[in-house]
């Protein structure tokens, strides 16, 4: 959150990561309400990090980049952006996948 712009950030490890616009209320905003919207992903022993400048997608909803895969645990991304007239940074770690949706629940094995 920077003031009452609110941003959800997707970090996808396969590398396809994606900002989300919303105002103080979540009302979505157009992702021309921020500008030059960077991720650098940080990679735990590699000194080299991975900057990348996003693209607005096709439909003006979000903010959209590609680069390498990321599997080290412990990697953490740099997310910035400007939004009127002011630079935003923040730094967030990748998380694990999410559970298999089909997978049994372990709740269930146990009957209460």
């Amino acid at each position: 959150m920077h003031g009452d712009l609110h941003f959800e950030v997707l970090l996808d490890p396969s590398g396809r990561h994606r900002v989300y616009l919303t105002d103080a209320v979540r009302n979505e905003l157009p992702a021309s309400a921020a500008s030059e919207v960077t991720v650098t992903v940080l990679r735990p022993g590699e000194h080299e990090p991975e900057p990348m400048a996003l693209d607005i997608d096709e439909f003006g909803e979000s903010w959209v980049a590609g680069g390498k895969p990321v599997a080290e645990q412990e990697s953490r991304a740099v997310v910035a952006l400007v939004h009127e007239g002011a630079r935003y940074e923040i730094e967030l770690p990748f998380l694990p996948q999410p559970v298999d949706p089909d997978a049994p629940d372990p709740h269930q094995a146990h009957p209460p």
